[in-house]
């Protein structure tokens, strides 16, 4: 239990500004968090600048204790954390775009590809080192800290922190709880209050196994709910994935459709016209614009501070706030699946886990169903060799974990594209990659 009045909370990649912002509302909006220290970590100087005037500007319009600081080295931010947030994107967005030019060169789309395909498994490439270093200073420097990870691929890196670190680490993702929400209000149509479900898998991958309104099965009548209110037709993979494995899936089109190859296939995609086709990042580039409109009004306007004390809906207070009261809470947690689920192996999953003083409890899930078993587990496999490629710099590993990625197989020739992928990211991997390709 954390009983000590002043925390510090380390921020790394604190350049995603916006994000970083939320969290910090967060915590300036946490009762039982009564002061501490904000430490921002990026390697851009000017965005670690622009972020650490904005959320000094939160904190003095919050009115709360709390000293506000940067570095560009991660080193000097680590000694005496009690919780590193870790939302750091290695080789930034433009890599991310370059990514998906390169795959879609060599015939693979993705709606997304920051988590599973030929974009989740060099993220994990250039990603996974970086973030094993950290955890590793914070071995030598905060031991007892907790880092909770935002970054992508989740699955991959909690896999790498639990397997090459000693680190405290779990893996928050908001995916499956807005899925809830959105299935409470636009398919029920109730309060999510009234509104009760238990979900496990994969992360960007979880399933619904139970759903209750007022404490009273509602699965029976899902389907029905969906056509009646029209919801099957604005995500229709993931009302089709119902169809065929009896649960439906989270987080929505754009994430669930890229973890099954057929509904990325350029033909599909031009006769089905899904939402989410190629990623072409005009929705993400919206997203960006928009948000980067909220930052400048705290950092230049001096105003809006309440879109970000209001609360994000990411739960890592929720967490802070069981370790330092005791009070329980129940979030959806990306964890080293220990037998949780039994038919699923010893791979990062995402499913329901009660936190108070002692830490982490995740709930036992049982056996899922077998067909979504199989893919869960083929993907945290995937997930497995992405990281031992990563950690130790072996080129076989990649290679067998992008011939065994279903997004790969939408490709003719999956290792030219691999070394593609390699070649384009040599300034932002490991010097080894170097020799090996």
């Amino acid at each position: 239990m954390l009983t000590k009045d002043r925390m510090k909370f380390v921020f790394i990649g604190a350049g995603s500004s916006v994000f970083t912002m939320r969290l910090v509302g967060d915590v300036l909006g946490e009762e039982s968090i009564r002061s501490g220290e904000l430490v921002l970590v990026d390697l851009d100087a000017d965005i670690l600048r622009e972020t650490a005037e904005a959320v000094g500007e939160l904190v003095r319009y919050a009115k709360r204790d709390f000293s506000v600081t940067s570095f560009t080295d991660f080193r000097e931010a680590l000694p005496g954390a009690d919780f590193v947030f870790m939302t750091i994107a290695t080789g930034g967005y433009d890599r991310w775009k370059s990514d998906i030019e390169i795959s879609t060169r060599h015939g693979v789309q993705q709606s997304v590809g920051d988590t599973i395909g030929p974009g989740g498994i060099i993220r994990a490439l250039r990603t996974v080192p970086v973030i094993v270093d950290i955890a590793r200073e914070m071995e030598r420097v905060c031991p007892e800290a907790w880092l909770i990870n935002y970054t992508n691929p989740e699955g991959a890196v909690c896999l790498a922190l639990e397997r090459y670190t000693k680190i405290r680490a779990f893996g928050l993702c908001h995916g499956t709880p807005d899925t809830a929400k959105w299935i409470a209000a636009n398919v029920f149509r109730v309060d999510f209050e009234r509104f009760s479900y238990r979900a496990a898998g994969i992360n960007h991958f979880t399933w619904f196994l139970e759903m209750a309104v007022d404490g009273r099965d509602v699965y029976p009548i899902f389907r029905k709910k969906l056509e009646e209110t029209g919801m099957d037709k604005v995500q229709p993979i993931s009302t089709e994935l119902f169809d065929i494995y009896g649960c439906y899936p989270a987080p929505g089109d754009r994430h669930v459709g890229e973890f099954v190859p057929f509904y990325m296939k350029d033909r599909v995609q031009r006769e089905k016209d899904y939402t989410w086709k190629n990623n072409d990042f005009k929705a993400v580039d919206s997203w960006r614009d928009e948000s980067r409109r909220l930052f400048d009004r705290v950092r230049l306007e001096k105003t809006g501070y309440d879109g970000f004390l209001a609360g994000s809906g990411e739960t890592a207070t929720h967490f802070i706030r069981a370790l330092r009261t005791g009070e329980p809470a129940k979030e959806m947690v990306n964890v080293i699946n220990r037998g949780y689920i039994d038919n699923v192996s010893d791979v990062t999953v995402e499913l329901p886990t009660y936190i108070d003083r002692f830490g982490l409890h995740p709930e036992k899930i049982g056996p899922l169903p077998d067909a979504v078993a199989a893919q869960c587990d083929r993907l945290g496999r995937e997930y497995s060799l992405m990281i031992d490629a990563a950690v130790n710099r072996d080129y076989e590993k990649a290679r067998q974990a992008t011939f065994l990625d279903p997004l790969c197989a939408n490709c003719d020739y999956p290792e030219p594209l691999l070394l593609d992928l390699i070649r384009a990211n040599l300034d932002v991997l490991p010097d080894e990659w170097k020799k090996i390709v």
